[in-house]
């Protein structure tokens, strides 16, 4: 059995998005028209996965530092195939709203232990290895999303027979080559990682975790609430799908650029983050009073550049400034509170539009981000006191 590398990494993260994303996009759709149920019962729905998310991110945390890695991504992988074996041969109500979480919560453990091995690997540029995983997921999610509609529209057990696929060619993956045996750890070179007591939290990285579910706060306004915003302009829904097409472009043609600064570039490291967030907040303001599906353009290219520097480049920065011994524990916390944060975001910003504008929207969102450099800033300088 192989030891993790960089590349099985990389290319696991890019097979278990292609099987995730042939159902994410057409949840609500699948709930609404073909289950008919309301949509106040879709999103009780996608609600509940995200929870089943979340404990996914804890829990696989937890046992990579525990088990080691190779045993928790089987038994997450597991239950993720379990689930689809089940959507396939009934994916009717109430089968679909309790077989999706179950889904959700293998998926989330999963990659939550990818990004802990990356954690751990010392001999490939932290950096660069994140931006490897970054970018085969979202090439893995434009290949799903573009297949998954599609598929859907021929027959919707094929969806789950696709997803079924992809998560068996990962499952396979990782018990071949997922091994976490001789990971150097801080007291040396062990069979197996240590089971270690937990220590207090390294300080700075509840204030990174911070940073981060702040910023996902802001940037999941652009998959739900805005949207909505470009139908009422009279864009049609088939224009709103083409931004994603460009994210997932711009993304892998940006992050191999991205990885040779980071390679040759130290100055680099240093900015990438705040610079990503400052594109960020460009991001929204370009779209302040938009009416045309261009700004909406200009504003997702933007907004992508800023996404390929900041969201691959904290679980880099935290997994440099924490112990190995305790990779999942970390990387844990940075994927819950992505995901706390995606799945409130959407009623928060709905709650905004309501009550205000999309405009008042896009300002809450510059301000919020605004915020975040301060936390960012407090969180980083802690991180290296410690070091």
């Amino acid at each position: 059995m192989k030891r993790v590398s960089a590349k099985t990494l990389i290319f696991g993260a890019f097979l278990e998005s292609v099987g995730a994303s042939f159902i994410w996009p057409i949840n609500t759709i699948f709930i609404h028209n073909y289950l008919h149920k309301s949509l106040a019962i879709a999103g009780i729905v996608l609600f509940v996965n995200s929870l089943l998310t979340f404990l996914g991110n804890y829990l696989g945390g937890k046992l990579f530092d525990r088990w080691g890695g190779h045993k928790t991504v089987i038994i997450s992988t597991l239950i993720g195939l379990l689930s689809l074996v089940g959507l396939i041969f009934n994916h009717g109500w109430p089968a679909y709203p309790i077989l999706l979480p179950i889904l959700g919560f293998g998926v989330g453990s999963a990659f939550t232990v990818i990004n802990s091995f990356a954690a751990q690997i010392d001999d490939v540029d932290r950096y660069k290895l994140f931006n490897g995983i970054y970018m085969g997921t979202n090439l893995g999610n434009a290949i799903g999303t573009a297949l998954g509609g599609y598929i859907a529209g021929v027959q919707m057990t094929l969806v789950f027979v696709a997803n079924f696929f992809f998560l068996t060619l990962f499952f396979l993956l990782v018990i071949f080559s997922y091994n976490n045996r001789e990971v150097v750890v801080e007291n040396g070179t062990k069979d197996e990682i240590k089971k270690v007591r937990k220590t207090k939290l390294q300080p700075g990285v509840g204030l990174i975790a911070l940073f981060l579910g702040v910023s996902w706060l802001a940037y999941s306004q652009w998959s739900s609430n805005i949207s909505a915003h470009l139908t009422n302009l009279g864009i049609p829904v088939s224009r709103y799908s083409l931004l994603w097409t460009i994210n997932a472009v711009v993304i892998v043609l940006v992050l191999p650029l991205i990885n040779r600064l980071v390679e040759n570039k130290a100055w680099f490291k240093r900015i990438q983050i705040p610079l990503g967030v400052i594109l960020f907040i460009a991001a929204f303001a370009s779209i302040i009073n938009a009416k045309v599906y261009l700004a909406f353009v200009i504003g997702m290219v933007v907004l992508t550049l800023g996404e390929t520097l900041v969201y691959p480049g904290i679980p880099a920065m935290v997994s440099e400034s924490t112990p190995k011994s305790e990779a999942g524990r970390y990387q844990s916390l940075l994927s819950m509170s992505s995901t706390f944060a995606r799945a409130i975001g959407p009623l928060v910003g709905g709650l905004i539009v309501e009550h205000g504008s999309y405009n008042l929207l896009y300002l809450v969102a510059i301000v919020i981000l605004a915020v975040s450099l301060v936390i960012l800033r407090f969180g980083h300088r802690k991180l290296l006191a410690n070091n």
